[in-house]
C-alpha cells in the first residue's frame, strides 16, 4: 500500500538530473547551482524555508528547457558570451508556468521565473532576492564549466580562480548583486572543500541528498499524484506529436486495471506507472522522436534505450516496485522478445500486461510524424496478431475489447 506521505529527496533530485540526460552540455548544471545558491543563502538566513526554496529551485531553474526547443535559449544559458546579449530566457517563464500548476512549488515557481534578471533591472520587476542568489550561482557555474573540460578538475582550480574573480568583479553591480558577489567571494569561494565538494558529482549528489532530508519535505501521497502529472507534461511536450500520450497511456492501463477489480491504491498505482512509463524519452533526440520518416536501424537503437532510461529514471523516486516494473515493462512481451530485458511470460505481471496494451493501442490511435492515426478497427486487428503472435495477453485485449464495445 502507498504510504500517506512520501519522501521526496530522491524524487526531487531524479527530476533535477533530467536536463543532463535531455542535453549533455547541461551536465551535472542543476545539482551545482542548487549547492551554491543554497551556500550562498546559509550567508544570510537560516530559515528553514528560505533555504529549503532556494535549494530546490536550484535544482528545478531549467526545468523549463526540457520543453523549450529553442537552440538559441538553450546556448545563452551554456555560454556566458551569449547571456550577455540576451534578454529574454523563454525557459525561464516556461519553467514557472509548469510548476506553478503544482501548488507545493508556487513559491519556487516565482524563483525560477525571475532568476536571469541581471541586478539592475531586478528592482523595476520587483525580482524576489532568491532569484538573484540563483542568477549568481548560475553564472558562476557556467564560468567553472567553460574552464573544465576533461581533464582532472582539481588540477584547474588555482588558475580559474583569479579569472572567476575578475568576471565576477566585472559584472558586480551591472548583472551580478554586489553583496551577493562579496559574500561569495570572501566566504565560500577561498574554501578548498567547496570546490573539491563541487567538482565532484558523487560527493555532490550525496550531500544534497542530506541537505534535502534535513528539511519536513515528505509530500503527500495525494499530491505526489498531481506531481506524476506535471512530469507527464515534461515527457509529452518533449514532442508536439506526444502531447497527450502519457495521459492517454494511463487512463487506458487505468480502465483496463478497473476491470481486472484492481484495489484503489493498486489503480493509483497503476495511473502513476501510466503517467511516467515514458519519462526516458527525455533522452531520446527530438531529432529521432520527430522524424517524419521510419526510423533507420540506428536510430531504433537509439529510440528503444528510452524504456531502460524510463527504468532508471522511476527506481531513483522510492516508489513502490509495482509502478518501476509496470512501468517499464511496456515494452516487453510474452515471447521474451520485447526489451530491453528480455523478460518472458512468467516474469511478467498483470500490470505490466496491462501497460504493454495500453502503451501500443494508445500508440496506435494517435498521429506520429510518419504515420496518421489509425481507426478503432484497424488498431484492434493488429492487437489481435500481436496476442495471436503471443507477444500480448490476450486476457487483456478481450477486457480491452470490452472497454471499446460499451
Amino acid at each position: 500500500m502507498l504510504e500517506p506521505t512520501l519522501d521526496i529527496s530522491k524524487l526531487l533530485l531524479a527530476v533535477s538530473s533530467l536536463n543532463s540526460l535531455a542535453n549533455p552540455i547541461l551536465n551535472n548544471h542543476n545539482y551545482k547551482v542548487a549547492f551554491i545558491s543554497y551556500l550562498i543563502a546559509r550567508e544570510i538566513s537560516y530559515s528553514s524555508e528560505f533555504l529549503y526554496n532556494i535549494l530546490v529551485a536550484g535544482l528545478f531553474h531549467d526545468i523549463g528547457l526540457l520543453m523549450v526547443h529553442s537552440k538559441d535559449d538553450i546556448a545563452s544559458v551554456s555560454n556566458l558570451e551569449l547571456e550577455e546579449e540576451q534578454r529574454l530566457h523563454i525557459h525561464s517563464e516556461v519553467g514557472y508556468q509548469l510548476l506553478k500548476k503544482f501548488p507545493y512549488f508556487s513559491k519556487i515557481a516565482k524563483i525560477v521565473k525571475y532568476h536571469h534578471y541581471p541586478y539592475k533591472e531586478s528592482f523595476r520587476k520587483e525580482v524576489p532576492y532568491s532569484s538573484s542568489i540563483i542568477y549568481l550561482a548560475d553564472r558562476i557555474d557556467v564560468f567553472i564549466a567553460s574552464k573544465i573540460k576533461n581533464e582532472n578538475p582539481y588540477s584547474k582550480i588555482s588558475l580559474f580562480l583569479p579569472q572567476l574573480e575578475d568576471y565576477l568583479l566585472r559584472y558586480k553591480g551591472k548583472k551580478l548583486d554586489p553583496k551577493l558577489v562579496d559574500l561569495f567571494l570572501k566566504k565560500i569561494c577561498p574554501k578548498e572543500a567547496f570546490w573539491y565538494e563541487i567538482l565532484n558529482r558523487s560527493c555532490l549528489e550525496e550531500t544534497l541528498e542530506k541537505l534535502l532530508k534535513n528539511f519536513e519535505n515528505r509530500l503527500p501521497t495525494e499530491a505526489f499524484y498531481d506531481f506524476t502529472q506535471l512530469l507527464a507534461y515534461l515527457i509529452d511536450f518533449k514532442s508536439p506529436f506526444t502531447a497527450t500520450h502519457s495521459s492517454g497511456v494511463a487512463q487506458t492501463a487505468l480502465a483496463l486495471a478497473n476491470l481486472f477489480n484492481f484495489t484503489y491504491p493498486d489503480l493509483m498505482k497503476m495511473h502513476i506507472a501510466g503517467l511516467l512509463h515514458d519519462i526516458g524519452k527525455i533522452a531520446i533526440p527530438s531529432t529521432i522522436l520527430e522524424k517524419p520518416d521510419r526510423l533507420t536501424e540506428e536510430e531504433y537503437n537509439v529510440m528503444k534505450s528510452h524504456v531502460f532510461f524510463s527504468y532508471k529514471i522511476i527506481s531513483k523516486l522510492e516508489v513502490e516496485k509495482d509502478i518501476v516494473e509496470w512501468a517499464s515493462y511496456h515494452h516487453e512481451t510474452l515471447d521474451g522478445s520485447g526489451y530491453p530485458f528480455k523478460l518472458r511470460e512468467e516474469d511478467l505481471s498483470l500490470g505490466s500486461r496491462i501497460m504493454a496494451v495500453a502503451d501500443i493501442f494508445t500508440a496506435l490511435m494517435e498521429d506520429r510524424p510518419y504515420k496518421k492515426g489509425l481507426p478503432i478497427k484497424k488498431a484492434m486487428a493488429i492487437i489481435d496478431m500481436l496476442a495471436n503472435k503471443n507477444k500480448l495477453d490476450k486476457n487483456v485485449v478481450y477486457v480491452l475489447k470490452k472497454i471499446l464495445r460499451k
